[in-house]
């Protein structure tokens, strides 16, 4: 996902990956329906809450201003519904298998990392083209880099401090999680440091593995230590734009540098291994480290609070200052590890422009995926965003109040039901509790409860990260996420499966989720079952052949670019059209079509189509665009065109090609007669193409 759907953004790329998940995950859900346990469906409320934000982002087609926007994100949403219910389905089918996916996150995860950082190692054959300071491979975003390695942080800690296990590969949590932290802070991404901070400070409040996890945290971050420290004496590190040659000068140097760590931060991880399964820490030691783990805790923030305190600015004048940096849309923001001690970012221009939008639409919103569209009415500079840089921001602004009541919904369950699972038990109303009741059992964390908590914990840094941020559009993080999140959530207690056996993974195909009976190796599903596995799988079929259908529509379109460039006109305004019924919902076979068909020496006929874009897509400024250029320099129509270049400048008051075409429009009005028009210009000497109804 992260190698294929890069950054999210390519329509070619996300529909083939959207069509691999949905293909896959169709495979599992039906194979959950057709012999999973016959149990209560945990996590059902999540599902529900999933399906109606998935429906709802569907459903806005019919009111959006972007609606081939939206179509697109439609498939966006059913595909990671996809994901999440395939995950629920494999906790289903195989409850043991959380140590599969913990690995399957952390492989995933370094694997991504290990080419971010190799980035900086062969700048020229891999990353010959980035800009910017900040490491961003394979995605081209580096926060979606900073995201991945803190999804795999909860699981390093399982690997390096979990009791059990195989004693080299739990060292192998060390030089992983220097890693991470070596791509955390070289993304200079404030949200994934703050998402891992939340996720270190949940692991360390809950799971009572600290003193192995402090060990593990602490030695992996003091051998990531050099190496950052190292890349901040570096131009190629801290400054954006610098050349290739400056890169390439100090890239060996860091490659030996991570050589240098992973080797070292493997033999103390093989050492305290080792050293743990032979002599295990006396209980005076242990409380001892952890009185002063403690102490170290309490004083960090204390430290920080008195030197703001008796800061220039104070206490008060500081939050005040660091506030307004955070909501100011002029603030600048440093490329570099500068931004690191910086609050100013450019969320707070989104986030505003996002509540612009709701404010004006606070039903329905815009349509799923029509932000960067909307944001334009309300925009003070000429910055292009396609996304509000927060999923909730992102959310009020395209589906309003209907689509944050969803995702709250969804937000809750799917919480409550990871805390069921882990067996967290939360009140509602604790101060009611029975005196004489007896005192409730303390948690038994054992090593499934451990895996699970870290599960949880990857899953919820994603969640926290993109709530601030737009990693949820990049599918490489949000597919590790999503089924993180979804395989938590259909698990269901631990003690409620305690009769699962164990000695590994174990894909149980029965219905009651037990060892198969003596002679008996697969239990033949009901004819009820089936027919539900069928509806999955036909479903499945469904959503791919719909996902498919905007990209074979570009496809068609450039083909028909294609004809016309090499003079095959009549063929270019068949496969125009073609487009244009593949996919309905798109203006750019339209916008073809008429540019062929002037081309073809059909002018009428061009304006025409082009005047059924603006009908169709009233709301989105390009078409206005070609309208008025169409008039002013081939049709001549001075009137038309200053009438679509109003159409353009009021959807867009920023354009500033609408503002040149429409001072050329007036110049040339004033210097022309009243009801004049310009000679249209002769055709092409290409072939001709039949005008539409010959």
């Amino acid at each position: 996902m992260a190698f294929g759907g890069k950054g999210g953004s390519d329509l070619g790329r996300n529909t083939w990956v959207e069509i691999g998940l949905v293909v896959a995950a169709g495979l599992v859900i039906a194979a959950a329906v057709a012999y999973g346990p016959t149990r209560r469906l945990d996590g059902g409320a999540s599902l529900l809450f999933f399906g109606a934000l998935a429906a709802l982002t569907a459903l806005s087609v019919l009111w959006s201003i972007v609606p081939d926007a939206t179509w697109s994100e439609a498939n966006r949403t059913l595909a990671y519904l996809a994901v999440f219910a395939a995950g629920m389905g494999i906790a289903r089918l195989a409850p043991g298998w959380w140590r599969v996916l913990l690995w399957s996150l952390l492989l995933a995860a370094t694997a991504v990392i290990v080419y971010a950082l190799a980035s900086r190692v062969f700048p020229g054959s891999i990353a010959p083209d980035e800009l910017y300071a900040r490491i961003g491979q394979p995605f081209g975003y580096w926060n979606a880099v900073g995201v991945t390695a803190a999804i795999a942080v909860p699981p390093g800690l399982w690997l390096g401090a979990r009791r059990a296990g195989y004693a080299p590969a739990n060292a192998l949590a060390y030089p992983l999680l220097g890693l991470m932290f070596v791509a955390l802070f070289l993304s200079y991404s404030r949200g994934a440091l703050a998402a891992t901070i939340v996720a270190l400070g949940l692991w360390f409040l809950f799971v009572p593995l600290r003193l192995r996890s402090l060990g593990v945290l602490i030695v992996s971050a003091l051998g990531a230590t050099p190496v950052i420290v190292w890349a901040l004496s570096k131009d190629a590190f801290t400054k954006d734009l610098v050349p290739l040659a400056t890169k390439e000068s100090v890239a060996g140097t860091f490659g030996l540098l991570l050589l240098v760590m992973v080797a070292v931060l493997l033999a103390i991880g093989l050492a305290a291994s080792f050293g743990l399964g032979v002599r295990a820490p006396s209980p005076r030691f242990r409380r001892r480290i952890g009185l002063a783990a403690a102490v170290v805790a309490c004083a960090i923030p204390l430290v920080g609070l008195t030197s703001v305190a008796f800061s220039q600015k104070g206490f008060t004048g500081t939050i005040s200052d660091k506030w307004s940096q955070a909501t100011s849309e002029s603030a600048k923001t440093s490329g570099g590890p500068g931004r690191l001690t910086q609050t100013s970012s450019s969320r707070g221009r989104y986030w505003r422009q996002a509540g612009h939008i709701f404010a004006d639409h606070p039903l329905g919103g815009t349509g799923a995926g029509t932000f960067g569209t909307a944001r334009l009415r309300y925009r003070n500079d000429v910055l292009v965003a396609r996304h509000a840089h927060g999923f909730f921001a992102q959310t009020m602004a395209d589906l309003g109040v209907g689509g944050l009541a969803v995702v709250v919904a969804f937000a809750i369950a799917w919480l409550w039901a990871a805390a069921r699972t882990l067996g967290i038990r939360i009140s509602w109303r604790p101060w009611r509790r029975n005196a004489n009741a007896p005192p409730r059992e303390p948690l038994r964390w054992d090593a499934e409860r451990v895996g699970l908590a870290a599960i949880t914990l990857a899953a919820l840094a994603f969640g926290l990260h993109s709530a601030i941020d737009w990693t949820w559009f990049v599918p490489g993080p949000a597919v590790m996420a999503i089924l993180a999140a979804g395989f938590v959530a259909g698990r269901g207690p631990v003690v409620e499966a305690a009769a699962v056996p164990a000695g590994g993974p174990r894909l149980s195909l029965v219905g009651d989720g037990a060892a198969p009976p003596a002679g008996r190796r697969l239990r033949v599903p009901s004819p009820q079952r089936v027919a539900f596995a069928l509806v999955a799988l036909a479903a499945a079929g469904l959503i791919v052949w719909q996902t498919a259908q905007p990209e074979r529509s570009d496809s068609q379109t450039q083909d028909a670019i294609s004809l016309a460039a090499s003079g095959k006109l009549t063929p270019a305004v068949t496969k125009a059209k073609a487009a244009a019924a593949t996919d309905p919902l798109s203006p750019k076979p339209l916008l073809v079509e008429a540019a062929v068909l002037d081309a073809a020496g059909h002018p009428k006929e061009a304006k025409s189509t082009l005047e059924q874009a603006v009908i169709r897509f009233p709301s989105q400024p390009q078409v206005w665009l070609r309208l008025a250029d169409y008039d002013l320099h081939r049709a001549g129509d001075l009137p038309g065109a200053t009438n679509a270049l109003s159409g353009v400048l009021f959807l867009d008051p920023l354009n500033e090609q609408a503002r040149e075409l429409f001072l050329e429009a007036r110049a040339r009005q004033r210097g022309q007669k009243p009801g004049a028009t310009a000679p249209a210009p002769p055709p092409p000497a290409a072939e001709q193409a039949p005008a539409p109804g010959e």
